[in-house]
Formats: structure tokens, C-alpha cells, sequence
């Protein structure tokens, strides 16, 4: 007899290609490795540093594989098929949040999620990981 656990949370650790860590001078942008499948909710804002790591609307943003730092200051980002960033701009992304701290008990310290260690200064924060 055969036992299969399925679950929705899978198919972000499937992937393709690795994340990165990116330096922009003192801001720490996450772009997550290249996923097949992921959540589909709506996340952003205005687009903030949030603990060190740029980020929206009040929370920490693990970037979609291929999105490119193209200026450090200020810091702006191209996110493929929606465009060209800047601090302050709004931005809307597809995901999901992986790291909520108001619905479960976190260990602080830096937290792995798609490819990429998010920072602990960063993991302090909700971590919304976009598609």
C-alpha cells in the first residue's frame, strides 16, 4: 500500500534554476529560482526597503526568476513581463506569502524559500514570494 501526501507548497520547491542574493548598495534584493508553479494571490505596493531587502506595501518581496537590478541608486528593479521599478513606485505581483508573522509561532534568523536565504533582518518581516 502506497501513501501520497500532496501538497500545494511543492511545487515552489521544484525548480529549475537557483536564487540569488543581489546587492543594490545597501538594499538587498531576492529573486528566487525559476519555478514551474506557484501561488496566484496578489501582493505589493509601494515599493520599500523593509529590513534591509526591497520589498512592497510593508513586506519583504522574493522576486521572480530573471528580475534584474538596473540602477543602485536608487535602486530600481525590471521585473520580466511587468516592467521597470523604482523606489516608491507601485507594483503588483502574483504569489504568495511564505513567512507570515501574525499567524505562526517564527524562530527569528534568516529563513529559506525558493532558492534564496532571506536575511534575518529581512526574515523579521512577512516574506511574500512572487511568481
Amino acid at each position: 500500500m502506497a501513501i501520497v501526501i500532496a501538497s500545494s507548497a511543492l511545487p515552489l520547491l521544484t525548480a529549475c534554476g537557483g536564487g540569488e542574493v543581489v546587492s543594490a548598495g545597501e538594499v538587498t534584493v531576492l529573486v528566487s529560482e525559476q519555478s514551474e508553479a506557484g501561488m496566484d494571490a496578489l501582493g505589493g505596493g509601494r515599493l520599500v526597503v523593509v529590513g534591509g531587502c526591497l520589498g512592497a506595501g510593508g513586506y519583504v518581496i522574493v522576486w521572480p526568476s530573471g528580475t534584474e537590478v538596473v540602477h543602485e541608486d536608487p535602486v530600481t528593479i525590471d521585473v520580466p513581463g511587468l516592467g521597470t521599478y523604482g523606489l516608491g513606485d507601485e507594483v503588483e505581483v502574483a504569489g504568495g506569502f511564505v513567512l507570515e508573522h501574525s499567524s505562526q509561532e517564527v524562530e527569528p534568523g534568516p529563513f529559506d524559500v525558493a532558492g534564496v536565504t532571506v536575511p534575518a533582518g529581512c526574515a523579521e518581516h512577512d516574506v511574500f514570494l512572487a511568481r
